[in-house]
């Protein structure tokens, strides 16, 4: 049987979708990589205590928001993956 041309257009925005979740997810990578490298790399312009905890609670936050923001990445991933399944 073959593949409507509707049918091919909407898969193709399909994949295009697929690839646009990965890049976002690659991006968050790129992101979470350098929070860690900013809280891992202390800036002796700040103040020793007080400056490095301000720091190291924002990087925190940072990485926890990075975090939620790929489980929303993954979930969608999920549910585009399902109606793949449905449109092929």
């Amino acid at each position: 049987m073959a593949i409507s041309t509707q049918k091919m257009s909407l898969t193709q925005e399909l994949h295009r979708i697929r690839a646009n979740l990965y890049y976002y997810s690659s991006l968050l990578s790129d992101l979470s990589k350098s929070i860690e490298f900013i809280r891992n790399t202390k800036n002796p312009a700040l103040p020793a205590s007080e400056g490095n905890e301000m720091l190291e609670r924002e990087c925190s936050n940072l990485l926890a928001e990075t975090q939620r923001l790929e489980m929303g990445r993954k979930m969608q991933d999920y549910r585009l993956k399902n109606v793949m399944n449905l449109v092929g």
